[in-house]
């Protein structure tokens, strides 16, 4: 999107939204991000790039159903933009630089069993968890780590094919992806909108913290926090640990296509895999 497009793009919402101040804060792969002001208050308007408009409607379908708990709040929206609310606080990152990973799982349950519970009303650009797996036979990757993705291949088809219940999925779901309300609550933004079994929400959960490995490389903390979602969320061990494999065969295919770095992955997907053969 050109300058001349994305000012004339902006200068529609301003008017169409009754929107003042304009700030720009930030710029994505699929969108540009404004501080604004707005009859709600404090607002932050997202404008699609030509990728975000096909990328966000499974966001902008999760942003619908959740009406607000335990995400950012959608004031309005439409095929080419978001009216959000602002979070002018810090992520979860505030926790694993201090020690106290146990408080951001306890954030990421809440919100968990908030976006889980949500009545699914808005699903046509909600993407189903199995059109995830499509990478593992769309994507070439390096000799050395076939028997890591194969075996996530046939685990992500058998846990697919064993599914009992399907919820609503935020797809995304890390410590940059949650912040502070200026209630003082956390919430969740940026959702990739899929629908699937609920113990694939905590693949991307248990990879993070990102940069912190002395947390996301240490199996000990990794096992704690599998048994406390576990335990809070009523969901069976097997199918955490196995949905955190799957993800991070799918998150190392992204890398490769993508053309990044999938070191932190690939560490991860080693360090948990003694842990998938105590139940797979």
């Amino acid at each position: 999107m050109g300058t001349f497009e994305l000012s004339k793009m902006q200068s529609r919402y301003i008017d169409y939204w009754k929107l003042s101040e304009p700030t720009h804060i930030a710029q994505t792969f699929t969108g540009n991000l404004y501080k604004v002001n707005s009859s709600y208050g404090k607002a932050v308007l997202k404008i699609f790039t030509e990728v975000g408009i096909k990328d966000e409607i499974g966001g902008t379908d999760f942003l619908k159903n959740t009406q607000g708990k335990g995400s950012v709040k959608l004031f309005e929206s439409d095929e080419r933009a978001q009216l959000l609310e602002f979070l002018p606080g810090s992520n979860l990152y505030e926790f694993s630089k201090n020690g106290e990973e146990e408080k951001a799982t306890d954030f990421f349950i809440k919100i968990i069993k908030n976006i889980s519970s949500a009545e699914i009303k808005y699903s046509n650009g909600l993407l189903p968890l199995e059109k995830l797996f499509d990478a593992f036979e769309r994507v070439s990757y390096p000799k050395h780590l076939e028997s890591l993705l194969t075996n996530g291949k046939e685990l992500a088809y058998q846990l697919a094919s064993t599914q009992t219940k399907k919820v609503l999925l935020h797809g995304d779901l890390h410590h940059e992806n949650v912040m502070k309300t200026k209630n003082g609550d956390f919430v969740c933004f940026d959702p990739k909108g899929i629908v699937g079994d609920p113990s694939y929400e905590l693949g991307t959960t248990l990879k993070n913290p990102w940069d912190y490995p002395e947390i996301s490389h240490n199996i000990d903390l990794y096992r704690e926090r599998v048994d406390n979602f576990s335990d809070e969320l009523y969901l069976p061990k097997d199918r955490i640990v196995g949905f955190s494999y799957v993800h991070l065969c799918l998150s190392v295919l992204w890398g490769v296509e993508d053309g990044n770095d999938f070191s932190h992955q690939e560490a991860v997907l080693k360090m948990i895999e003694p842990e998938l053969k105590k139940y797979f």
